[in-house]
């Protein structure tokens, strides 16, 4: 006898993710499991293995509003979805210069990343009016802090005009864990000093 499949916290999130085009797979095919997600939860992948292998997004949670889970199943989302993605892949072959490229300590991909991220959080692409490029990021340094080595660039002032309702100067930032696991974030979590 066989547990029924159920959906977890990340896959909850997963959906959270799907609506802001993180990830690079349509919804009717899973993503694979990242290898961070696998050694932070290597308990997750057996619980997903029937949506996986049967090639369906995963069901609704308990946890997880209905109507979203319904909305991501629809014709139109999927299609936005898609064209997310292909924006994205586009924009991922774009090789943007700036000066702080290379200088990071951070890999390449995780350099060329970060004005992606900040025009994806902001709802810009390369072809918005006036985007966020990576020359207008500057890039601040790394630091030692309690949660481990965060790497700081200030977004420019010109961002406030596409959404960013932070009071004062806004971050991203390239947070490594002490378990080596990066995460990207914005706002306006400073530099320490």
């Amino acid at each position: 006898m066989s547990a029924p499949s159920r959906t977890t916290l990340p896959v909850a999130l997963t959906a959270c993710t799907l609506l802001a085009g993180c990830l690079q797979q349509p919804p009717d095919d899973p993503p694979p499991p990242t290898p961070q997600a696998q050694e932070a939860a290597p308990a997750m992948a057996p619980a997903m293995a029937p949506a996986a292998a049967a090639g369906q997004p995963p069901t609704s949670a308990g946890n997880e509003d209905p109507a979203l889970a319904a909305h991501m199943q629809t014709p139109e989302f999927r299609r936005e979805y898609r064209t997310k993605q292909e924006q994205l892949q586009t924009e991922a072959e774009v090789q943007e210069n700036a000066p702080w490229l290379g200088s990071t300590g951070l890999t390449e991909a995780q350099e060329r990343s970060v004005p992606r991220y900040v025009r994806m959080e902001l709802g810009q692409s390369l072809a918005s009016a006036d985007p966020v490029l990576a020359e207008d990021l500057q890039y601040i340094g790394h630091f030692a802090e309690l949660d481990g080595t965060v790497y700081y660039w200030r977004i420019p002032d010109k961002a406030h005009a596409h959404g960013d309702t932070h009071a004062g100067p806004a971050y991203v930032y390239i947070r490594k864990d002490t378990a080596g696991v990066f995460y990207t974030d914005w706002g306006n979590r400073t530099p320490p000093g």
